[in-house]
């Protein structure tokens, strides 16, 4: 095959300003009608997750790299749009994964993600349609994801618990730094009732202000197990309760915005 190429630089006709190659196709144009444009985009899509190889590499692989992937898809956005302003595109991402679905978190605008997921047999998956394209494909234990320009936040939901083996994520220029954390949890405290003392896992997704506090049902603080700011990560809490009466209480935590609560139930 030959050297990888430079993406040619879009003029005022995106159909056919781009240079043939030596096999006769233009950069992009995945259905080999001389024209670069959305049906191409769908059929790279396609291509993707269903990991076929009934393409002409030379055709597709527009950015360059020997394969093809996401970066390709956004590549060809380029040659169809002629964008040259990247001046909001994210260099970083974090993608916040729970048991049930995935976000993420961006210093500017994301361009698309390919994610390969490991899964139980019973997996089903609902992709956000806030995006140009966001579409997927299952086989066995294996689903590969592709979502191109997501306009929010919220990547898909599923109904149960997952595994991302392989990711890309790409802004206007190319892949960028990609980063998988957990969603901010707070699990069921433990034992509960107790007597005197109950312990719970709190998970951070990112740094930040975290408040745990835990009150009578009047209302009343009884003890502060953390409070300010704190680096990602996961932290075992434990409440000792050995000056406090029987009783219902109210755990509550707080991080980003989100609020998580649960009864503890003291019996002495």
């Amino acid at each position: 095959r030959r050297p990888p190429r430079s993406t040619p630089k879009p003029s005022s006709a995106a159909s056919d300003v781009y240079k043939r190659q030596e096999n006769d196709c233009l950069l992009g144009d995945t259905n080999g009608d001389s024209m670069v444009n959305v049906m191409d985009i769908i059929l790279m899509v396609d291509f993707i997750i269903y990991e076929t190889n009934d393409y002409d590499l030379d055709c597709v692989d527009t950015n360059g790299d020997g394969t093809l992937s996401i970066l390709d898809l956004v590549a060809t956005i380029g040659i169809i749009l002629g964008r040259s302003d990247t001046s909001d595109a994210a260099s970083s991402v974090k993608l916040i994964q729970s048991s049930n679905s995935l976000s993420f978190k961006a210093n500017g605008h994301v361009s698309g993600f390919q994610i390969t997921l490991k899964h139980g047999p019973d997996f089903s998956i609902e992709l956000n349609e806030n995006a140009w394209i966001s579409d997927y494909s299952t086989n066995g234990n294996t689903s590969i994801v592709v979502i191109l320009n997501p306009s929010d936040n919220e990547l898909f939901s599923c109904n149960d618990q997952f595994e991302i083996v392989e990711l890309i994520a790409a802004n206007s220029n190319g892949q960028i730094d990609a980063m998988i954390v957990k969603e901010f949890s707070v699990s069921d405290a433990y034992p509960n009732p107790f007597n005197p003392t109950t312990s719970m896992e709190i998970v951070m997704p990112l740094a930040g202000e975290m408040n745990v506090m835990v009150y009578n049902l009047l209302g009343q603080s009884i003890a502060t197990l953390a409070n300010g700011y704190m680096d990602a990560g996961t932290y075992n809490l434990t409440l000792d309760a050995s000056n406090t009466p029987s009783g219902m209480y109210l755990l509550k935590a707080e991080y980003d915005g989100n609020i998580s609560t649960q009864k503890l139930m003291l019996v002495k």
